[in-house]
């Protein structure tokens, strides 16, 4: 009977990765009576309590608490947090677009969080809350058994220049919109339609001063291309008002009325190898 429940939840959740919603579809049972059965089996083995509600179903050949833990932050993220995303640092160093390594998953979710940072069975995530229309990634991306959805590396641009933090800061975003303009090809269309989708003046303003920096030191023809058409097309996706280039930084440094910014930090070209 237990092998049984153990494969219904398998089928259920290919990732290995269940709760109590998971198991009451799979079992036809209702909420609180799976989340009981599932908190008895944990404590005979055949699941490991990731935190409370969350399990990990352990492999029949690897029957022990003890066996590897759970590694794979994207497919638990896509069971625990969902409707969901990974996105920001997550998906820019998913894409190419930077080097930096970062401990925390990034995850863009409309579930009912009660804290932007969460570690679950060892595994570190950065939380924040958008509204269930918002929190739809335009890719999905394979691990494991299922697909994870995530923001695309053009979606993942515009999302960091509306919201910084999420790509760890103006200066970053700087960094990264150079790497995506020297990448071999780039779906620009797709670029267009988060822009379109996604922006808010103030990313479109962020994202235009930028690439119109990055321009004037870039050698590579196809890549100033590439950034003349961030510049050009965030133009036209500007609001009234003056925003701060850096929202994280107190002091409002010069104004620049071509852009409607505040400019209160440096926009430098980083070389990459």
């Amino acid at each position: 009977m237990v092998k049984n429940e153990i494969a219904e939840l398998a089928r259920s959740a290919p990732a290995g990765i269940v709760n109590s919603k998971i198991a009451s579809s799979a079992w036809g049972k209702d909420i609180s009576t799976a989340s009981k059965r599932l908190s008895a089996l944990a404590s005979r083995g055949w699941l490991r309590r990731m935190r409370r509600g969350t399990y990990e179903i352990i492999p029949l050949d690897a029957m022990s608490t003890t066996s590897s833990p759970y590694d794979d932050p994207w497919t638990l993220a896509a069971t625990e947090f969902e409707p969901c995303y990974v996105g920001g640092w997550s998906a820019a160093e998913h894409w190419g677009l930077t080097e930096q390594i970062f401990r925390d998953t990034f995850v863009v979710t409309a579930a009912n969080v009660r804290s932007t940072q969460v570690t679950i069975g060892g595994l570190s995530f950065r939380l924040t809350r958008v509204a269930p229309d918002r929190a739809l990634g335009d890719e999905k991306v394979w691990r494991r058994a299922i697909q994870v959805p995530c923001s695309s590396a053009e979606r993942t641009l515009v999302d960091a220049a509306n919201s910084p933090f999420w790509i760890g800061g103006v200066r970053h975003l700087a960094d990264v919109i150079t790497r995506y303009a020297e990448r071999p090809s780039n779906d620009l269309d797709a670029f267009i339609r988060s822009l379109k989708s996604q922006t808010r003046g103030a990313g479109a303003k962020r994202l235009g001063y930028i690439a119109e920096q990055l321009v004037k030191d870039e050698t590579d023809e196809r890549a100033r291309e590439t950034l003349a058409f961030i510049r050009d097309s965030a133009h036209e996706y500007r609001t009234k008002g003056v925003i701060k280039l850096d929202p994280s930084v107190r002091s409002r440094g010069h104004m620049n009325t071509a852009w409607g910014l505040w400019i209160n930090t440096g926009v430098v070209r980083r070389d990459h190898t």
